[in-house]
Parts: C-alpha cells; sequence; structure tokens
C-alpha cells in the first residue's frame, strides 16, 4: 500500500521526477568525478531490482550527494547509482569504481533497445586491461548522444562507492592519482624494512624481530587490503585478500604489542596498562578466527575497537615513562598521536562525520609512514641508550679493578684497550646514523616533496595533457635519484658496519663495461651525450667484482650528471704495466682544485648540482674511494675547469693481497 501511495503521488507530480546530470566528456576534460552529478538509492533490504528502479515511482527517489564518494559505512543494505554520460569524441566510455573491496557490482545500460547486464566485484573477479586496482566498465559512446546507466553495489565491508567517467586519454589521469601515493609509501617502507633488518641480524635485539613484523603486516593492510593492490594479483589473491585481509589489521595489532611492551619496558614503568595490552593480544585473535569463519563485521567492529583503545594505552604508557626519565619513550609518544590522528580521521569518514575525498584514501598510509619512521629513530635512540649504559657499567668495572692490587694491571690495561675500541665503535656508529638520517631528511624528502606537488595539481586537474607528460618526466627523474640514494645508502651503511668483505677474483674488464655502458645508454641519450669505451684486448683486473662494478657505475652517472648536452664520456682502461688503469674521461664543466680535494680528502659528503640540475648527496664518490681503496688502489683525478675531468685509478693484474 506504501509503494502504491508513492507510485500514485509521483504519477500524478512529474515535476518532481530529477533528471540526473549530464556528464559530459572531452579532451578538454576526459577524466570526470561524477559523485555530485549523479543519483543514489539506498535500498535497505537489497530487494530492489533494475526494473524497479527504473520505474517513475523510484526514480525520483535517487538523490545526488554532497561529495565526490559515496560512503556509507558498514551495511547490508544495496546502493542503486543512476548517472548520464555523453562522450562525442571517442567510442568507449571508461564507468570507474576506484576502490576494490565491493563485493559485488552490477551494471545496467540499455543500448540500441537491449539491456546490457555487466556483472563484477571481489567475490566475481573479472580482470581489466589497465592493472586497476579497481573496477572498470565500458560504456557505448552512442554517437554522442547521452547514455543512461544504474549501477548496483554491496559488499560485506565498509562501502565505499568513488565513481568517475573517462575516456581512453583520461585513464592516465585516473591511475597516476592512485598509485604514486602508495608507491612512495612502499618505497618508505622497503627502505625501512631492509635497514632495521640489517640492523636486527647485527645487534640481535628481538625488539627490532617484533617491529619488522608490524611494519610487514601494516603494510600489507594497508596496500593489499584497504588500497586494493590485491586486485592485481590474480583472482585467487583478490578473493582471499578481500574475504580475509581484515584480520591483517589484527596481526599488526598484536605484534606492535609485543613491540611495544618490550621497547618501552613497560613492566617497570606501566604495569597497569601492561596487563591490559596482554589481555587485548588474546582478545585479538577473535577477529582473526572471525575473519576466518567469514564473519567480516564483527571482525571490522573488534578492529575498530582495538584502533582506538591501543594507541590511547601505548600513549598512555609513553608518558608514564618519559616523566620517569626514559627518553626513547619521546619518538614513541610522537609517532602515535600523529597514527591515532590519522585513524581517527580515517574512522570518522567511515561513520559519515567527515566527507570521504582523496585525502581519506590516503591519510591511513602517510599516517603509518610517520609512525613507522618514528619508531625506526625511537629504536635506534633505545640502542644508542643500552650502548651507552653497557660503557658505563665497564667503566665501574674497570675503576673497580684500578684499585686492586698490582697483579690486575695487566688484565686493567687489556679491559682500558677493549673500552676504547667500544668507544670508537660507538662513534663511527652515531656518524653512520646522523649521515644516513641527514640523507633521508634531505636528498629523499626533497623529490618525495615534489612528487607530492605534483599529485596534488592532478588532483585539482590543474593539469594539462601536455603537462602530465612533463610530470611524468620529472616524476621518472625523482624516482631514479631515489633509487640511486637508496642502493648508495645501503651499501655504504654495510660497509660502515664492516658487513661487506673484499674478495678479489679475476674480471674481464670488457664485457663487464659494456654491460655498465648498456645500462646508461639511455640516461646518456637523454641529453645527447656520445659515450665511448676503450679496453685493451683481453684486459682483466683481480678485484671484487661487485665493488668493482659499483664504482664504475658511480664514475659513470657521475660523469652523466655533470656533461652538458652533446657532450662525450670516454670509459676504459690502459696497460701500465703491472696494473690497469681504469678511468672515466668527460667533457663537462670540469673541477677546479679545492672541488678535488674537497672530493679526494675532505671529511664531509660533497656534491653539486648537474648541468640539467640533477641532484646528488655526494655518497656514490665516497663509496668510489672506500671500494677503490679495499681493492689496492688510489682514486685520483686530473681536471681543468671548463674542459672536463678524467677519475682514474690502478688494479692489479694478478692476484694481490687486499685488505678491507
Amino acid at each position: 500500500m506504501r509503494k502504491f501511495i508513492i507510485c500514485l503521488i509521483l504519477l500524478l507530480s512529474p515535476r518532481l521526477l530529477p533528471a540526473q546530470s549530464l556528464n559530459l566528456l572531452s579532451s578538454d576534460e576526459p577524466y570526470v568525478r561524477i559523485g555530485k552529478t549523479t543519483g543514489w538509492l539506498v535500498d535497505p533490504a537489497a530487494r530492489l531490482t533494475y526494473q524497479d528502479v527504473k520505474q517513475q515511482a523510484y526514480s525520483a527517489l535517487f538523490q545526488p550527494i554532497q561529495h565526490d564518494i559515496g560512503a556509507f559505512g558498514i551495511t547490508k543494505a544495496a546502493v542503486w547509482i543512476h548517472g548520464r554520460v555523453s562522450n562525442p569524441e571517442t567510442n568507449v566510455t571508461h564507468l570507474l569504481v576506484e576502490f576494490s573491496n565491493i563485493d559485488s557490482l552490477t551494471l545496467y545500460y540499455e543500448y540500441q533497445g537491449e539491456l546490457h547486464t555487466v556483472q563484477s566485484g571481489s567475490m566475481q573477479y573479472r580482470p581489466n586491461n589497465f592493472h586497476y586496482h579497481g573496477f572498470t566498465f565500458e560504456l557505448p559512446a552512442a554517437d554522442g548522444q547521452p547514455v543512461d546507466f544504474w549501477l548496483r553495489a554491496r559488499t560485506g565491508n565498509a562501502l565505499i562507492i568513488p565513481l568517475a567517467v573517462a575516456t581512453g586519454e583520461g585513464l592516465p589521469s585516473a591511475l597516476s592519482g592512485m598509485y604514486v601515493v602508495e608507491l612512495l609509501y612502499l618505497g618508505v617502507v622497503i627502505a625501512l624494512f631492509c635497514y632495521n633488518l640489517l640492523l636486527f641480524f647485527w645487534i640481535k635485539d628481538r625488539a627490532y624481530f617484533w617491529y619488522l613484523g608490524y611494519l610487514v603486516a601494516l603494510a600489507a593492510f594497508n596496500l593489499l587490503y584497504l588500497r586494493g593492490f590485491h586486485y592485481s594479483l590474480g583472482p585467487s589473491a583478490a578473493l582471499f585478500f578481500n574475504q580475509y585481509g581484515i584480520g591483517l589489521a589484527a596481526v599488526s595489532y598484536m605484534f606492535t604489542i609485543r613491540f611495544s611492551t618490550l621497547f618501552l619496558q613497560s613492566h617497570l614503568y606501566a604495569p597497569l596498562q601492561t596487563r591490559i595490552l596482554r589481555i587485548i593480544f588474546w582478545v585479538l585473535i577473535l577477529p582473526v578466527i572471525a575473519v576466518a569463519a567469514g564473519w567480516r563485521e564483527p571482525a571490522i567492529r573488534i578492529n575498530e575497537l582495538c584502533s582506538f583503545c591501543i594507541p590511547i594505552l601505548f600513549i598512555w604508557m609513553a608518558v608514564r615513562a618519559y616523566v620517569r626519565g626514559y627518553k626513547p619513550a619521546l619518538y614513541f609518544l610522537v609517532a602515535w598521536i600523529f597514527l591515532l590522528v590519522s585513524i581517527v580521521l580515517f574512522v570518522m569518514t567511515n561513520l559519515g562525520i567527515l566527507h570521504y575525498g582523496t585525502w581519506s584514501f590516503q591519510i591511513l598510509p602517510i599516517g603509518s609512514a610517520v609512525e613507522m619512521i618514528l619508531l625506526s629513530l625511537a629504536l635506534g635512540h633505545r640502542y644508542a641508550l643500552l650502548k651507552k649504559e653497557k660503557i658505563e657499567v665497564q667503566e665501574a668495572h674497570l675503576n673497580y679493578i684500578e684499585g686492586q692490587k698490582d697483579v690486575l694491571e695487566k688484565k686493567v690495561k687489556l679491559r682500558t684497550e677493549e673500552l676504547a675500541k667500544m668507544m670508537q665503535d660507538l662513534r663511527e656508529s652515531n656518524t653512520v646514523k646522523d649521515k644516513l638520517l641527514g640523507i633521508i631528511s634531505h636528498d629523499l624528502r626533497t623529490p618525495l616533496g615534489t612528487l607530492s606537488g605534483l599529485v596534488e595539481l592532478l588532483e585539482m586537474k590543474a593539469l594539462s595533457p601536455r603537462e602530465i607528460k612533463e610530470f611524468a618526466q620529472v616524476a621518472r627523474q625523482h624516482i631514479k635519484h631515489i633509487n640511486s640514494t637508496m642502493h648508495n645508502m645501503l651499501n655504504w651503511s654495510l660497509s660502515q658496519m664492516n658487513r661487506i668483505e673484499t674478495r678479489a677474483v679475476k674480471v674481464e674488464l670488457a664485457p663487464l663495461f659494456q654491460l655498465i655502458a648498456d645500462t646508461y645508454r639511455f640516461a646518456a641519450a637523454q641529453k645527447s651525450i656520445r659515450l665511448e669505451i676503450s679496453v685493451p684486448p683481453g684486459a682483466t683486473v683481480y678485484a671484487d667484482d661487485h665493488q668493482l662494478e659499483l664504482v664504475i657505475r658511480n664514475l659513470l652517472d657521475n660523469a652523466i650528471k655533470f656533461t652538458p648536452r652533446s657532450g662525450s664520456i670516454a670509459l676504459g682502461g690502459r696497460d701500465a704495466g703491472s696494473r690497469i688503469e681504469l678511468y672515466v674521461t668527460d667533457s663537462g664543466n670540469g673541477l677546479n682544485s679545492e672541488s678535488v680535494y674537497k672530493i679526494l680528502y675532505g671529511s664531509k659528503l660533497y656534491s653539486t648540482d648537474g648541468t640539467a640540475n640533477e641532484k646528488g648527496t655526494g655518497l656514490g664518490l665516497w663509496l668510489c674511494k672506500e671500494f677503490v681503496a679495499n681493492n689496492g688502489g688510489e682514486l685520483r683525478i686530473n681536471s681543468i675547469p671548463g674542459q672536463g675531468s678524467t677519475f682514474y685509478f690502478l688494479l692489479p693484474k694478478e692476484p694481490a693481497a687486499i685488505t678491507t
């Protein structure tokens, strides 16, 4: 009776029927978000069919939303969307659902008198051609005539629907806006994982193990479940992570509880909070069991509750520990305050208190990335503090021994020498940490900030297609710089920690030089630089092949950076008696004597911008000096300002004793 009355009113009042706004695509606007310009209808019982919602009685109930993204929280209802699009310039219109955790999607549209139905969703895997972590549908262009479509969505997760339409030319804008932040987040996670894994094997501290487990589980939750990268892994992985991915949040909290109680020594500073966290640790098994049994909603609710309780307990513990003099708790405190704010904002958007936007998808990856970095710094501070306490204990022990009888003088002398060596190791460890943090804070933050700014311009649609292409070139240059810096940082860290052994083997120069030249030929071609190789036939040296390759790579990369367009670079070797002289010569700007001295003998990293404003850290040449010395040589420079530079060194033809 109620439906009949509604139908009667609407039939008698046709002026109440809303006409959906027309979304017009063109070459000037190839990508459009249509959340505000489409009609939305919530079906609480999830029983309405296409024939129902198309009736005049229901068409008036479709209403636009206030934001670009529809967010309905955890609901058993189905959501219907009615939109209209026109694309007069191409044959196909792409309908994009930019979120992958939706169980069921059904598209309806009529074309040339026939009803077309397309099924998709996480539970009905349908691959797309764009490696896109969302769902794509194709709508006919209909010779520029408006095409109406109806989309039905339903899921057991939080129902979030970012909706857009695009031409084929507009797809890169959609993809770049979705992928850049996540890839930067992935880069931060990989860097932190490698760095802290190295420290774990070196220090053997269990806190690093629990931190690494938390790092991996949280990254998997953010990328594979929340941001939907599982959809690119194939049907089995897509179904698995959509169904069970929410359990990764509980696993990450279990790791971080063990890490935090160990790191903060909470049994000493906050015993009450420690007992509460132990109870929560066992409670977190419940969402894992619930997910395994197919009950996603209870698992999500438990995780949401723990997402508030756990950070608050951590912050409480950190405050108590810091007030009682445990200084590493400060990094921990700031990290969890930052993450708690991110979680609150994310949950408030899910509950509809705040509106959904592109920032809603990025707030958790950004917040967790900052938190992970701060926790890594907290671990470093804790290690320095523990080492200092150990040294103080040893000093007190030595002072006691000095007051004993003369027969202990030899032991006192031995202990003193050991203490001096430990102090030197501590200074070297602090130097490693300070230099690495300096590079991370400046040379990685600058390109990351540039990329973030470019992404914001993309989101504001402030770039033309030509500018988007230029952005891709700039992004590629920054990513190359980040990759080179991270590679050199890892090798330099290993060398400073005496983790790299120099093992001399017989190395054939011609194939090695050819391999390296082929790697950099594209970079040289970008600046129209002529690259030449000159090696005596059959020339060989005895050196560590991996270290030698890194040296030549860095010298050639440096030469390309400081050689102007249409210049030339020569890479080769020449006979020098019992040794071979290896060299890299360029026709660049050259170096003055002061710059040569800073590079070869300075105590700090030295770098300048390249001829095309390429950035550098100076770490590559520092590595070259160390690795050449490890192999029995010495890096030298001949340079004339305005004419170019030659970097060269000598290596033995026959096996020789090499000290690392």
